[in-house]
Order: C-alpha cells, then structure tokens, then sequence
C-alpha cells in the first residue's frame, strides 16, 4: 500500500476516488431499487381497490350530474317556478296561470306537492297544440312532475249545433304532482 501511496499522482488520486464513489452509487441505487420494488407492491396491493371505488363514485357522480342538468326541476327548486318556466317557453307561452297548492303526505318521509292549474283568465282559450305542448314539456323537463289530472272543455259553444266542429279553441284546468323528500 505504502508503494501504492509513494508514486501517488493526479490519475491515481481519479481512480481512486472513481472507485470510491462508484461504490457508494452503487449502495445508493440499490437501496431505492429496493423502495422502489416495495413501493410497487403496496401500490398494486393497497392501491388499485382505491383508485376503482374512486373511479366508480366519479362516474356515478357524473351521471347524477348529468340527468341533474337535464332536469328542469333541480333539487328541492319551487315546483311554481318551474310550472310558469315551462308555461313561458316558445311554441307554449300559455301566459298568467293561476295555481293552487295542496300537499299530501303518503308515507312518512315523502310528500306529494301537488298544483292545480288554471289560466288566470277564466275566459282564456288556447289551441289544443299549445296544451298539448304545455303539458308534454311539463312531464318530459323532469323526472318528477306527473300530471295527474286534465280537464279541457271546448272555449266557444255559443250558436254551435250538436253536429258541428267546434273551432281549435280550448279552456284548461289540471293537476300537476311532484313528489319529493321531506325537508
């Protein structure tokens, strides 16, 4: 050792510290291959059930998203605001309505919120489209509103015989249902 320290020179002193450090890297990378390796077990282990009950709430977190945006009545919204909403709407425009509220209780924890419809005019008629749009877009908005009852009676039999065809001309009166949770 002692000649090897005797002729000691710049290249000697470079070999000697590139074997040095080369086995102090060496050490190192082997321990993190080692964390490495662990790492990737716990990851295939603990890991993959979370990340399938993460995706899974995600994707039901987005269909509820979804048919929430589809729906003209959200959440716990005034089913009064979403009746004169539809009854504004183009092809419908039905104008002032005159509503009555009733609420029923069929099981414990459930109420029926239910509207009575009636045009403010009582002496207002409209085509039967114009209804018939009203109370399709009522029920297709949301999941939750069902009309439950519909009368319409012709607007105009003044001078009509039995045997003639009223004009396009209608009165209404119904009940729209909404049935939510109780607050």
């Amino acid at each position: 050792m002692k000649s090897f320290f005797q002729g000691f020179n710049l290249a000697r002193g470079i070999i000697l510290f590139s074997i040095v450090g080369s086995l102090v890297l060496g050490w190192l990378c082997w321990e993190r291959s080692q964390e490495l390796t662990e790492l990737r077990a716990d990851v295939s282990v603990k890991m993959t059930p979370v990340v399938t009950a993460l995706r899974q709430a995600a994707l039901r977190h987005k269909q509820l998203s979804l048919s929430v945006k589809g729906e003209g009545l959200q959440g716990q919204t005034n089913l009064v605001s979403y009746i004169r909403t539809v009854g504004g709407k183009d092809r419908i425009e039905i104008g002032e309505l005159n509503m009555t509220a009733q609420e029923t209780s069929p099981s414990t924890n459930i109420v029926d919120k239910k509207e009575t419809i009636k045009p403010d005019n009582p002496q207002a008629a409209f085509k039967r489209m114009t209804l018939v749009n009203f109370f399709h877009t009522l029920e297709s908005d949301s999941r939750r509103v069902k009309i439950t009852r519909v009368k319409i009676e012709v607007a105009d039999m003044k001078g009509l015989k039995t045997h003639e065809v009223p004009q396009d001309n209608w009165r209404f009166d119904a009940e729209v249902t909404s049935r939510q949770r109780k607050e």
